[in-house]
């Protein structure tokens, strides 16, 4: 992605984030739907006691469903959207967040996990791209999973402003990993699961 679609993407969330304040629909789910990928991602981690890499994390909201489940884990969050992080840090003050554009400025750390539920969903120039330059990332600084939801293109409903993946195109992703993986795509309807193991 370049530097113009990711303003776009800065200023796209920025306007949800000031009409639905801290509200899942902030970030483009709904609370139910964002419930559900949360306890889906949270059936392949056990992240108790593990230094776990939220990327993408928008307000913080998978930090704080992590808490309401009683999960203590070395928590960090980034995105590039300062308003959603000054959120994030407002509200979960035990937890670290920073805006970061890992394609600009290196990650300096690893993590057991790294989850990137969402992220590249928002239909901009270069977002495959940008995905595959940003999993290789943080594939290297993960030491145990990294897991990837994205939108699936068999789902029937589809919103122009949104893209979406198949499975065959997860896999030769993946191939490129040399690692083991699974792509699933029928545990949350409309979604593909990418987990990647070390």
């Amino acid at each position: 992605m370049d530097e113009l679609s990711k303003e776009y993407v800065i200023d796209f969330f920025t306007k949800r984030f000031m009409h639905f304040k801290d509200k899942p629909e902030a970030v483009g789910w709904t609370a139910q739907g964002q419930i559900l990928r949360y306890n889906t991602v949270l059936k392949f981690l056990n992240p108790q006691g593990k230094i776990l890499l939220d990327f993408g994390c928008g307000k913080g909201d998978f930090y704080g469903f992590l808490k309401e489940k009683g999960i203590s884990c070395f928590y960090k969050g980034i995105d590039i959207n300062p308003h959603l992080i000054a959120l994030a840090k407002e509200k979960y003050k035990d937890a670290e967040f920073v805006v970061q554009d890992i394609e600009n400025e290196p990650l300096r750390t690893n993590f057991n996990y790294t989850v990137a539920i969402g992220v590249f969903n928002l239909a901009v120039e270069g977002v495959e791209s940008s995905m595959n330059r940003c999993l290789k990332i943080l594939f290297n600084h993960t030491t145990d999973k990294l897991i990837l939801t994205c939108l699936n293109k068999k789902t029937s409903l589809r919103d122009i402003g949104l893209v979406y993946y198949d499975k065959k195109y997860l896999e030769n992703l993946a191939e490129n990993f040399q690692c083991k993986y699974q792509v699933i795509d029928d545990l949350v309807d409309g979604d593909l699961f990418l987990i990647l193991e070390k």
